[in-house]
């Protein structure tokens, strides 16, 4: 049995949420005794942030999960190192980085979360679009993720981007501001407030809708037909790390079949060994989107979605 004193400790940082890391690093120190994982969990943008601030030569080792969009921003071009595995290099072309200096073996999936008894008490529909979330009726019912700071909010505005166009996006998002709703900086947050029933649709990712149906809470996810786009989600060993062997070896189990089981777990796309496994509550085909696109273009899409979504002052 290893000694806690002689563990190796692995410092992770991760824009996952919580609930789903812990099962991640259990798994990784059930498999390697002799690691500790300390994790240290922020969102999207605050994660960029921490990382530009540390500099490369920061004290984290790994990055355990995040929206690649976010991860392909150019300050951070040489920052990660490559990871020489079989199972990165069997990864679809879109999934890797050409010379494995990043890797992703799960995406994941805008969805709506939706509370159907408060739906059924205002006489509203169930919505199955953005195009549903502009009508004038869901006025006031609506929590929708800021994507300036929210990986699932910059995903859901990528999905629609790429999938419905520039000109029917911006249309859709005007009639979405104009029935205002709640802005909130996470995907958890809409879940909540829909649960607590102070919302009837909140604006997510399958993993928070699917994490409140397992706690028995009275909300139902729904993937929008009109922005069903897989995100994948980056993991990187930083260039640099003292702890480059144990480092990589938690990164290894990020590809493990025990992994894969957590991701689809949560309704995630399972990307390792050729596989696609996307949610099918709906029957829809999820297609991933254009990460490297979606990140060229970030700053002037969030810049735009901010001035739709800010109100004009009086």
């Amino acid at each position: 049995m290893t000694d806690v004193n002689q563990k190796q400790t692995v410092v992770a940082y991760s824009a996952m949420e919580e609930y789903e890391l812990a099962e991640y690093v259990q798994g990784i120190e059930a498999a390697n005794p002799d690691l500790r994982i300390r994790m240290e969990r922020m969102s999207t943008a605050a994660l960029l942030d921490r990382l530009l601030a540390e500099g490369p030569d920061g004290s984290w080792d790994i990055i355990l999960g995040w929206a690649l969009t976010t991860m392909l921003a150019p300050e951070l071009r040489g920052w990660f190192a490559p990871l020489e595995s079989e199972r990165v290099r069997r990864l679809p072309a879109s999934a890797r980085d050409p010379e494995s200096r990043w890797f992703c073996p799960s995406a994941f999936v805008p969805a709506f979360c939706v509370n159907e008894a408060r739906l059924a008490r205002r006489g509203l529909p169930m919505p199955t679009r953005w195009e549903d979330l502009a009508d004038v009726r869901y006025r006031g019912e609506l929590v929708v993720p800021d994507p300036n700071y929210s990986g699932a909010g910059f995903l859901h505005l990528t999905a629609l981007l790429q999938m419905t166009g520039e000109a029917r996006t911006w249309e859709l998002l005007r009639g979405v501001s104009a029935n205002r709703p709640l802005i909130e900086r996470s995907a958890f947050a809409p879940c909540l407030a829909v649960a607590g029933d102070e919302a009837s649709i909140g604006v997510t990712v399958s993993i928070a809708a699917e994490r409140m149906a397992r706690m028995g809470l009275p909300v139902k996810m729904v993937i929008p037909a009109d922005a069903a786009g897989s995100e994948p989600e980056g993991f990187a060993l930083r260039a640099g790390s003292a702890r480059r062997e144990p480092a990589s070896r938690a990164l290894e189990w990020m590809m493990s079949p025990e992994a894969c089981a957590i991701y689809r777990k949560y309704k995630k796309v399972v990307l390792v060994d050729g596989a696609d496994t996307p949610p099918k509550e709906q029957g829809l085909e999820v297609h991933p989107i254009n990460a490297a696109h979606a990140a060229a273009s970030r700053a002037s899409a969030c810049e735009r979605w901010r001035r739709v979504f800010t109100p004009a002052a009086v």
